[in-house]
């Protein structure tokens, strides 16, 4: 199958989203050890979550996907898509605590530190078992529902919602790979230290 299929690319984006989740504990280590981390940088991974893992991924999922299974027989009430969707509501509510704690960070409030630690830990925790849910389940069962014409159709329809968004994904890309730096150069000042597990299926 081509590199173009919409699936493959819902499941590529995964891999920018996780990497600004997992890289959210270098801000989680800096709050834990009562130093206020960059505020600019906590304000563009609020930008991210909302506009490139919600507005360009979850949208994507939400408009043309999800229905587009419902059309082949996947019913809208119960699993998968009512799980999904309810899990993407919840993503919703966490960035924006996230974003709320850090205005209040911002303002001088330290307080705001538990918080901000409050909702990474719902972001991490909600992120990584919710991607792997649609990567080895649902996108799965997309793919044998979908024709290669049907996928190709669907492949536009994503298409045209990214030039509609008009987002700059290099930037967003750019940004995931920073986190990612980010996350590194906090494991090393940690050095000796047990990595927590980031795979989801430990914690099932």
């Amino acid at each position: 199958m081509s590199n173009d299929n919409p699936i493959h690319l819902l499941s590529h984006e995964h891999r920018y989203i996780l990497k600004v989740v997992h890289g959210l504990s270098a801000i989680d280590q800096e709050l834990a050890a009562g130093r206020v981390p960059d505020l600019a940088r906590l304000r563009n991974i609020v930008a991210f979550m909302r506009e490139f893992a919600d507005q360009c991924h979850h949208a994507k999922e939400e408009a043309i996907l999800f229905p587009a299974m419902e059309d082949k027989g996947v019913p809208h009430g119960g699993c998968p898509l009512e799980g999904l969707l309810r899990e993407h509501a919840r993503g919703r509510e966490l960035v924006g605590a996230l974003a709320t704690a850090t205005a209040a960070l911002a303002g001088g409030d330290a307080s705001a530190s538990d918080a901000a630690r409050s909702a990474i830990a719902g972001i991490q925790q909600l992120y990584p078992n919710h991607i792997w849910k649609e990567d080895e389940m649902v996108f799965p069962m997309a793919q044998r529902l979908f024709t290669e014409a049907e996928l190709k159709a669907l492949g536009a329809r994503f298409e045209q919602a990214e030039i509609d968004l008009g987002q700059d994904h290099n930037r967003f890309v750019a940004f995931a790979d920073e986190m990612a730096a980010l996350l590194g150069q906090a494991q090393q000042a940690l050095a000796g230290e047990p990595e927590r597990p980031c795979d989801p299926r430990a914690s099932r």
